[in-house]
């Protein structure tokens, strides 16, 4: 497959309509793909642009209206703008951003600026908010808005049927990653940079240092009570310098030490991989270069490779086809049908939302999964995978219980509200095999902390961690709150 052809492959439109030639250039709106570079969307645009003999302008717009907008995402996002600016401006491209405080929405502000786009390009992502807004401007305009997949490695479009099984997906999606792993999407514009009047009073943050980003957040009327936590910067060149040391000094042993919190063997790069700092093609081709360099043994870069390409996309993919891949309706028929059988079973204990948001339970292991979520804004995936199956036994009912897992992950993670991070929610509400019924989980599979406590320096971490104060107390007005509606 040419290069055009797999970003064809990658697109589908979200409109019947032509382009508008008459119009002064392709709008380019990145949501959640926020790299100038190997970024499928952007190379889309630029190809639809030379096709019409327009100037591609890139909007990146940040709202404040976002569910769980927050200073820790907020931050994380206008890091990666910084970056993502000076991406798009070295690519001879028009750049423009725009931070809400009140007044119009971020559909309502690019539906204005696509009154004078022949077509609008945007990124195309399974999960909620992406998607909602996609469709949502789609049904309001006259012209073409075509959706670009830039978040998984292999088109999301490339299968023409759901795939119901990482079995049957690893083996559709294997034979397909060499080509495009090895494709160069890469477009150059043949068209001049668009300098005319965008009516839009573009936000400067180029030059703002972190106290200069908190003082934009704090006009923007998002939650500060979830600060950014320490460790983690948005931009583009902390995620390579992660994704460099992860190459470098994790992968070698990520397939023995991954599943321990105390180690640094986790890649760590989930946050970027969510906000589309990151694209999984470099990140794939980084450990590939790496083993075929002599650096990497075979067996490491087969299971952080099978954790990327499989389940990874299988998780998009599966949010993709299936309905409900956030909400506890979406689970399937079998675990559904046994949580409900035992929904009026008796808890062991109750413990409100405010307690478990600060990691405020009897369970010491919990409280230090929890506060790695509250404080560090991510969480090891062994551990959350304990974090999740205790969830069921402490609140009133299976479908609350749901919720609140898919809450916690969202509001405080900086990988929360993705297919990938659903994905690990379900596999804690009966996603895998079956086991014998027991009372409250019915026949839903548990997960104790026995087998974590065995590796090397967790208890330890675990007393380390559990003994942590939340800084701040993130504000929570009801139990359940309104937010659970998106969940149920």
């Amino acid at each position: 497959m040419t290069p055009l052809e797999i970003l064809r492959q990658r697109t589908r439109r979200l409109t019947d309509h032509d382009t508008d030639d008459g119009a002064d250039y392709v709008l380019c709106w990145l949501m959640q793909a926020l790299r100038a570079e190997e970024n499928p969307t952007l190379d889309a645009a630029i190809a639809l642009g030379n096709t019409l003999d327009k100037p591609v302008v890139v909007l990146h717009a940040i709202e404040n209206r976002y569910p769980y907008a927050s200073h820790r995402l907020h931050r994380f996002i206008l890091e990666a703008s910084q970056e993502l600016e000076a991406g798009v401006d070295g690519r001879g491209l028009r750049f423009a951003r725009w931070v809400r405080r009140e007044g119009e929405s971020e559909v309502d502000l690019v539906a204005r600026l696509a009154a004078r786009a022949a077509a609008v390009v945007v990124d195309d992502v399974p999960t909620f908010v992406t998607r909602e807004y996609a469709d949502g401007l789609a049904e309001r305009l006259d012209r073409a808005v075509l959706a670009v997949d830039a978040c998984c490695a292999v088109p999301m479009r490339a299968f023409d049927r759901h795939l119901g099984s990482t079995k049957a997906f690893r083996s559709a999606h294997t034979p397909l990653r060499d080509v495009h792993l090895a494709a160069d999407l890469r477009q150059d514009p043949a068209v001049s940079r668009y300098d005319g009047d965008l009516a839009l009073d573009s936000e400067e943050i180029l030059d703002l240092d972190g106290t200069g980003l908190d003082d934009l957040i704090a006009e923007c009327g998002v939650d500060l009570s979830v600060p950014p936590p320490d460790g983690w910067h948005g931009g583009r060149s902390a995620a390579l310098s992660r994704l460099g040391h992860a190459v470098d000094e994790v992968l070698e042993r990520y397939k023995w030490t991954r599943n321990n919190p105390a180690a640094d063997g986790s890649a760590r790069i989930s946050p970027w991989m969510h906000f589309g700092v990151l694209s999984p093609r470099e990140v794939a081709r980084a450990s590939l270069d790496a083993e075929a360099a002599g650096d990497l043994h075979p067996a490491a870069r087969y299971k952080f490779l099978d954790e990327l390409l499989t389940w990874r996309e299988f998780y998009h993919h599966q949010c993709l086809w299936m309905d409900g891949w956030s909400r506890f309706d979406g689970l399937p028929s079998k675990a559904k049908q046994t949580l409900r059988a035992h929904a009026d079973d008796e808890r062991p204990t109750l413990y409100s939302l405010d307690e478990l948001a600060h990691g405020e339970t009897d369970d010491k292991t919990w409280n230090a999964a929890q506060k790695q979520f509250a404080i560090d804004g991510w969480m090891n995936n062994n551990l959350r995978m304990y974090w999740v199956a205790q969830i069921l036994q402490w609140r009133p009912t299976p479908e609350d219980a749901f919720a609140t897992a898919c809450y916690l992950n969202d509001r405080f993670s900086l990988d929360g509200r993705d297919a990938s991070t659903y994905g690990g929610v379900r596999s804690g509400f009966g996603e895998s095999r079956p086991w014998t019924e027991r009372p409250v989980y019915g026949t839903v599979a548990g997960k104790t902390s026995a087998a974590l406590m065995k590796r090397d320096g967790v208890p330890a971490w675990i007393d380390e961690q559990a003994a942590r104060e939340v800084p701040t107390r993130a504000a929570i007005a009801e139990d359940p709150p309104p937010e659970f509606d998106r969940y149920r």
